[in-house]
């Protein structure tokens, strides 16, 4: 029995699901009595929970969606539409430690502390703006697999259903994350990461086994003849495929990007001590990466099966044309088992979003400038009221962008990179001051914009577009802090001995920066850069996660 063309069973599977992530959430609000409650869940998880935290945060429908709907297109090098921060997750072992010794709420409050509170409302603006995108895009790879899957993405009703789809999904986190906060997001990150892991592979087993398909030797025979370049990583006859070039700037690009997450607090600081921070951001992104792979893999599958059975493309459907197919009569069930691990994947990112960007309104704003007198209790308030108009905002954007997912996933990745420039500048070079940050984050949202929007895109240009926003960053930071006064010496020496001073060695924030990281601990310190030789920790954890991004 079907009801809205789906299998009763499938909607029972559903709603479990459903009702079970609203519970959590309903019971997670019972622990928060305040900002740090809401906001980092009180620093009290453990490394399981805080790995898949950062899992689920940074674990989308769009990242499977994205990788098959450019699959379709180019084949394997659609794998770099997520891979694109495979090298950069080295850099999060190192990353970690220093944002939990920043001993901020939200990522606004370094800013503010660093260079103050105009650098800090700018980066409110473009870190808002860039997960606002990204949340839409988390909304729009939701709703076109759910589409797929139930056979309305290209009937005559497809735009009734897109609209329905969207505003349920959007219901459910919100109201989950208004509740619970970042201790919902994270209770949920941990089941809902479970279920995306399941969705990664549940499917390739029986893709193979379609005679359109014949097993991993058949599929290569049919892409093979079809396309010279569909297996290969890098495709520089294909005018949409990822080349060597864009691949190796978008690795330089991770590590900015992910300095900028308005999430990043609470993916490196949630946990009780820096090693859950550590291993939380960093092994929770590498499960990410082994992910990939399989979602790389079902594309080539369903690129073959396409083929092969001479079927019309849907190229932003394509993960839920192929989940309706597999799990056809009579493994029905197992589609609701796939919509439910969708539904996980974007909400496990739309709660994090929902409740950080948020907190830096709330926190760095309305504390601020609207109500410097606001309680803990008026200040939770005002985060939850935030937080659904973050949301609303996103599912305006899903609606106008639309027509396009995977630019949407690249547009969120390069639009926070703009302002992870002046994070990394302001973290290793002591002479960045407000007027350098102001100069880099506008010379590179500049230069995006003339490269991404007013000059004619093409893929020919794509890593100029990537590139040169960075290289224009850069130089802004550098001209306008060395043409301008220099930061206060108090300012500086107190930012800097926070960063070195590892979490419950407080004692040690009275001493001056020079006995706090004597100059044999200092690895280089010309022209005013401040790089401080990495402990035993740091350089063998940061060899051992390059090796695994290179195996």
């Amino acid at each position: 029995m079907e009801i809205l063309g789906l299998h009763y069973s499938i909607w029972i599977v559903l709603g479990l699901y459903f009702a079970g992530m609203l519970l959590l959430g309903w019971w997670s609000k019972h622990g928060i009595k305040n900002q740090e409650g809401y906001l980092l869940g009180n620093r009290r998880f453990g490394w399981p929970m805080m790995v898949m935290h950062a899992f689920g945060a940074g674990t989308h429908p769009g990242n499977v969606a994205g990788v098959m709907s450019q699959g379709v297109v180019s084949g394997a090098s659609s794998i770099w539409v997520s891979w694109m921060w495979l090298f950069g997750t080295p850099f999060y072992w190192i990353i970690a430690p220093i944002v939990r010794r920043m001993r901020c709420l939200t990522m606004a409050d370094f800013f503010r502390e660093r260079f103050g509170r105009v650098a800090s409302v700018l980066y409110i603006v473009v870190a808002a703006l860039g997960m606002i995108v990204f949340l839409a895009g988390v909304l729009l790879a939701t709703t076109r697999t759910v589409q797929g899957v139930m056979g309305k993405a290209a009937t005559t009703d497809s735009e009734i259903w897109f609209f329905g789809i969207l505003f349920v999904t959007t219901a459910v986190f919100i109201v989950y994350s208004y509740w619970g906060g970042i201790i919902a997001a994270i209770r949920t990150d941990m089941i809902q990461g479970l279920m995306i892991i399941a969705l990664s592979f549940i499917a390739i087993p029986v893709a193979l086994k379609l005679p359109e398909v014949d097993g991993l030797e058949g599929m290569r025979a049919t892409l093979g003849a079809h396309g010279a370049n569909y297996l290969s990583l890098f495709d520089p006859s294909n005018p949409k495929g990822f080349k060597i070039s864009t691949v190796l700037l978008l690795c330089i690009n991770a590590p900015l990007t992910a300095l900028a997450f308005p999430h990043l607090m609470s993916v490196c600081a949630a946990g009780k001590t820096e090693w859950e921070g550590r291993i939380g951001f960093t092994y929770g992104n590498i499960l990410k990466r082994v992910c990939t792979i399989g979602w790389c893999v079902l594309g080539l599958c369903w690129l073959a099966y396409l083929i092969n059975s001479g079927s019309e493309i849907h190229k932003d459907a394509a993960f839920g044309d192929s989940i309706r197919t597999l799990f056809s009569a009579p493994l029905q069930g197992l589609q609701g088992v796939m919509l439910a691990c969708v539904m996980a994947a974007a909400m496990s990112s739309g709660d994090a979003v929902q409740v950080t960007v948020a907190g830096l309104f709330s926190q760095n704003i309305y504390r601020a400038y609207v109500n410097p007198k606001a309680d803990e209790k008026r200040l939770v308030g005002a985060t939850r009221i935030i937080g659904i108009f973050i949301a609303l905002l996103a599912l305006g954007a899903a609606i106008l962008m639309r027509s396009n997912l995977v630019k949407a996933i690249l547009d969120y990745f390069n639009i926070l990179s703009l302002v992870g420039i002046s994070t990394a500048m302001g973290i290793l070079w002591r002479r960045m001051n407000s007027t350098g940050m102001v100069c880099s984050t506008g010379a590179a949202v500049f230069t995006f914009i003339m490269t991404r929007y007013v000059i004619e895109y093409t893929s020919s240009i794509r890593a100029i577009t990537i590139g040169l926003p960075i290289l224009t960053g850069v130089l802004g930071g550098l001209i306008g802090s060395l043409m301008t006064r220099p930061p206060k010496p108090e300012i500086i020496e107190k930012f800097f001995t926070k960063i070195y001073v590892p979490i419950g060695q407080e004692d040690k924030l009275a001493l001056p920066l020079d006995e706090v990281v004597p100059k044999s601990k200092r690895w280089f310190t010309a022209g005013g850069l401040f790089v401080v030789k990495p402990s035993r920790q740091s350089w063998v954890g940061f060899l051992i996660t390059l090796g695994i991004c290179l195996a």
